[in-house]
């Protein structure tokens, strides 16, 4: 891990992003990796999200578009419609 960034977003809420890069230069999997949980704290979360890329950690850190939600494999398809509506 190289570090972790809070973000204010434009609602009002904070979100944290930890972020990790890639130092292998033959690797094909992507350079820069960022990690959220919306969490700021120990506490556990009902879902997470995955930004990846090969720009730079600043590019990924402005990505409000395109947020790949990863849910807990017990979860029911109900469960997770709430999750999104709620989100």
């Amino acid at each position: 891990m190289t570090g972790f960034k809070i973000l204010t977003y434009a609602s009002g809420k904070k979100g944290v992003r930890y972020l990790f890069e890639c130092r292998d230069k033959q690797s094909t999997a992507p350079k820069y990796v960022q990690f959220s949980d919306h969490i700021i704290g120990p506490k556990k979360s009902s879902h997470y999200h995955l930004y990846m890329g090969n720009d730079s950690q600043e590019s990924l850190l402005k990505e409000m578009d395109h947020w790949p939600t990863y849910y807990e494999y017990a979860l029911s398809k109900e469960q997770i419609v709430h999750e999104m509506l709620a989100h």
